[in-house]
């Protein structure tokens, strides 16, 4: 399979839309083969507008609405796992035994190498460990896709899957999504300046983001911003009928919608070291193996 690829693993639906969309558009337009994995249909999400689904359709609704945001990004149909959502922390829905935390890492580990295997990307993307903000599914997905990363050179590892033209294969860079400490106050402030009537974020959610210190790289996005804005609205059983984006100047969507934050998981950033804000330069796309 020749060319660039980028292999991104999430564990909802919009999960690629409104961290990493801008990133996804724009690495898919300038000819880079996106493929994204999603862990679960989302099932615990709110319905932001009643009549769009029920809770008992809203797995099949998230389906066909992240096929929807996946296609005007410009990727591949997504592979979806089919784990069903944890939803948040403490929910009564975390003890589902099909939830996704509930799966065995080893489990949801070996099917991520084996899509790594067969895709062969050069650029591995997920969430930051901690999952943005402390959602256990982000923090799940994270945690599996890293080890994949870092398993799926090492032939010893699952060697049933090693047939025909499968062979180990190790990409070359691990990103993860990230957003800064203090995200939520500063688009609380920026919305507020623009006339919106939003309520600041309590005290735990306003400290939620990771150091300034640990972000290796501020994407300007705002180039893929219609792109990025019409992925978002696919999703629309996760939007409110009062979206603030579509209330606001072009310049504060911008500075919320328009800026990515990511760090450089692998291999580690040397002092003194810019990173670029595209995910291959310097990598040779014929897909040379790196020991991670």
């Amino acid at each position: 399979m020749p060319g660039p690829r980028l292999l991104a693993c999430f564990a909802h639906p919009d999960d690629e839309a409104f961290p990493v969309g801008g990133a996804l558009a724009a690495h898919a337009a300038r000819g880079v083969t996106v493929r994204l994995v999603t862990a679960t249909l989302g099932e615990e999400g709110e319905i932001r507008q009643p009549g769009l689904a029920s809770p008992e359709t809203l797995g099949e609704v998230r389906r066909v609405e992240l096929a929807r945001s996946a296609k005007t990004l410009g990727i591949a149909e997504p592979v979806v796992l089919d784990y069903r959502d944890s939803g948040m922390a403490g929910a009564p829905s975390n003890q589902h035994p099909r939830a996704y935390i509930n799966v065995p890492d080893q489990a949801v580990v070996e099917r991520l190498v084996e899509q790594i295997r067969i895709f062969r990307p050069q650029v591995v993307l997920t969430f930051e460990p901690g999952g943005l903000y402390g959602h256990p599914d982000h923090i799940a997905v994270s945690r599996h896709a890293t080890e994949a990363f870092r398993l799926a050179g090492d032939a010893s590892q699952f060697p049933h899957q090693l047939m025909g033209s499968v062979e180990p294969h190790s990409p070359q860079r691990l990103y993860y999504s990230a957003r800064p400490v203090g995200f939520r106050m500063q688009w609380a402030l920026l919305l507020r300046e623009a006339g919106l009537e939003v309520e600041l974020p309590a005290p735990e959610r306003a400290a939620e983001g990771t150091p300034a210190e640990e972000i290796h790289l501020e994407m300007d996005v705002s180039p893929q911003l219609d792109t990025k804005i019409a992925c978002i609205k696919c999703h629309q059983t996760q939007m409110a009928p009062d979206w603030p984006y579509d209330r606001v100047p072009r310049q504060v969507a911008a500075a919320i919608l328009g800026r990515e934050y990511y760090i450089r998981a692998w291999p580690a950033v040397q002092p003194g070291e810019d990173v670029p804000p595209d995910f291959f330069q310097g990598l040779p796309v014929s897909g040379s193996q790196a020991d991670p």
